[in-house]
């Protein structure tokens, strides 16, 4: 669930690369930029000259002769704008970062592989402490896969922003706020023994997923509506679960684990209404609040555990341990 806020906060706080900002469209940037791409990126002998300069790191990344006078051109009017009005702007509606080997944002590219590996060390833990006979089982562990894949585009995205690893970013992120919904209420029917109704509703969940992706990937990429969507459906799931925690709170101790994890996940949003130059031009405030999100896991998949144990204790006549 917690990824589920954390993937709906992280798409409110995107920005469309197109955005424009006062850097990008001063006229210091844009005549560096016209005198960089003439002098190195118009004719192919100059071009040739670029690319054997090239970092290797950066060379596969991808990073073109067009993106490298950006990068260049971004610095140095960072130094004239910073001189003459004692102000950092920002272009294209982020802050200028410092690229270290290839990387975009490497604060935010590491950070983002701490939610990784997170995940990846919690659901290992999961499943050497939850028998795979335990209910909620496979809904967890599709959760924890799902959960990953999001964290690895977000990894992508933030090493190079394009509109490809934007728009894989978006999608993933919605797949884990969709299917944090979805395992809520296929907790709530854990005890009904009818399936169909359990498929239907993660038939219906997957038919929503493809028509907003079809949408936004071949209609129209809609932020707005996408921002919307996001928000209601992650702010749903964090209140339902809430509630449901109020409900069973003297189940035992994994539901505070679970309620602690969202406390948690809900002071850390207030580090995205800061805006800071980034420190040491690698860390903003998006950057630190995936910092603060990476040990997380450690509590949530503590309550899934907890909870599967007890489901599987009231459903067994062999006795499982309950307290995580």
């Amino acid at each position: 669930m917690f990824s589920l806020c954390i993937s709906s906060i992280t798409l409110l706080t995107l920005v469309p690369v197109s955005l424009c900002s006062w850097g990008d469209s001063s006229p210091e940037y844009r005549s560096c930029l016209d005198l960089c791409y003439r002098r190195n990126c118009s004719h192919p002998s100059d071009l040739r000259t670029w690319r054997d300069t090239q970092p290797i790191s950066e060379y596969f990344v991808g990073w073109s002769c067009a993106d490298d006078c950006g990068y260049m051109c971004m610095w140095k009017s960072v130094e004239i704008l910073n001189n003459k009005y004692n102000r950092i702007p920002q272009f294209h509606g982020r802050w200028p970062f410092l690229r270290i080997l290839g990387l975009q944002e490497p604060a935010s590219v590491l950070f983002s592989l701490l939610n990784l590996f997170s995940h990846l060390y919690m659901i290992n833990w999961f499943k050497n402490v939850v028998p795979s006979s335990a209910p909620m089982y496979s809904v967890w562990m599709l959760y924890a896969l799902i959960a990953m894949n999001a964290w690895i585009w977000s990894s992508i995205f933030h090493t190079r922003d394009t509109p490809i690893t934007e728009m894989l970013d978006y999608f993933c992120a919605f797949s884990t706020v969709l299917f944090s919904l979805l395992a809520f209420l296929l907790r709530i029917l854990i005890n009904t023994p009818d399936i169909l109704p359990k498929v239907f509703l993660g038939v219906g969940f997957l038919v929503f997923f493809s028509h907003h992706v079809y949408s936004m990937a071949t209609v129209r990429f809609d932020y707005g509506y996408n921002m919307k969507v996001n928000v209601v459906v992650g702010g749903l799931n964090c209140i339902f679960w809430l509630v449901w925690f109020i409900f069973n709170w003297k189940q035992g101790n994994h539901i505070r684990q679970g309620v602690t994890a969202v406390l948690a996940l809900t002071f850390s949003v207030t580090l995205e209404l800061l805006e800071f130059t980034p420190i040491l031009w690698s860390i903003d405030s998006h950057a630190l609040w995936h910092l603060v999100t990476a040990p997380l896991p450690l509590l949530w998949y503590k309550f899934a555990a907890g909870d599967c144990l007890m489901l599987l204790n009231q459903s067994s006549t062999k006795s499982y341990r309950k307290e995580i």
